[in-house]
């Protein structure tokens, strides 16, 4: 008797509560949820200072927002005359910290992320997230932040390449979600993350942090200091003029 070879399921993207709709806003998970690059300058700075090197915003803004994390430590440490350090060790370290803190410390969600989909839920739109967490974290997270009732799409992608997130995994994300580009609005925390949307076709608001608000956001649909009313506002009408 043959033998029914079983495919195995795909493990991204993450899909929860399909229905069919029309439009969506996309966002990344983390940046936007509960501001973790914060923490991931917090974790690095640590790290460094017990290597002896003092970690300013403005180092971490150069050298660690621009390309793989892991690269940029690199650079910073041979910047500062501690090319013998492990970029590869401190830079796992500093993502376990950071992946520890995120699951098991208490963290409020942006008021601005909840009034944004409380919108999406009334007007029918669909939600996706990417996510630079592994799969299974980004899972938690959201399950942890009681978000995975609105979240329908979770994207992880490989936060290694230079330039993340790629124009591919807003499309990948948007692919998955039955959804064309120009039926996305992307709400992006940096530069990269804004003008990848923007070359994959969709619209997008831009909510830059401490770390990135000196980055170059042009081309994007709109640019805020927070995500407020007025961007979510904004955001669903972009949505609206498609």
């Amino acid at each position: 008797m043959s033998k029914t070879k079983k495919t195995p399921a795909p493990e991204t993207p993450v899909m929860k509560n399909e229905v069919a709709k029309k439009s969506a806003v996309l966002f990344e998970l983390e940046n936007i949820a509960v501001g973790a690059r914060q923490m991931v300058f917090e974790a690095t700075k640590k790290s460094l200072a017990d290597k002896g090197v003092k970690l300013t915003p403005a180092l971490f803004s150069r050298y660690c927002l621009t390309h793989s994390f892991s690269h940029g430590i690199g650079e910073l440490l041979e910047s500062a005359g501690k090319g013998r350090v492990s970029k590869d060790k401190l830079a796992s370290d500093v993502l376990a910290e950071v992946k520890s803190t995120l699951l098991n410390e208490s963290a409020t969600v942006a008021p601005g992320l909840k009034e944004l989909l409380k919108h999406a839920v009334d007007k029918g739109v669909a939600v996706g997230a990417l996510s630079c967490l592994d799969r299974d974290t980004a899972l938690q997270l959201l399950g942890k932040l009681k978000l995975d009732g609105e979240v329908s799409a979770v994207l992880p992608y490989a936060c290694d390449d230079k330039n993340h997130p790629s124009a591919d995994a807003w499309l990948k994300l948007a692919r998955n979600m039955s959804m064309t580009p120009g039926a996305c609005v992307a709400v992006a925390t940096s530069a990269i993350a804004a003008k990848a949307a923007l070359t994959s076709s969709m619209k997008c608001v831009a909510v830059p942090d401490a770390f990135t608000q000196c980055q170059d956001f042009g081309g994007a649909d709109y640019v805020a200091d927070v995500l407020d009313a007025t961007v979510v506002d904004t955001i669903f009408s972009l949505l609206e003029d498609r």
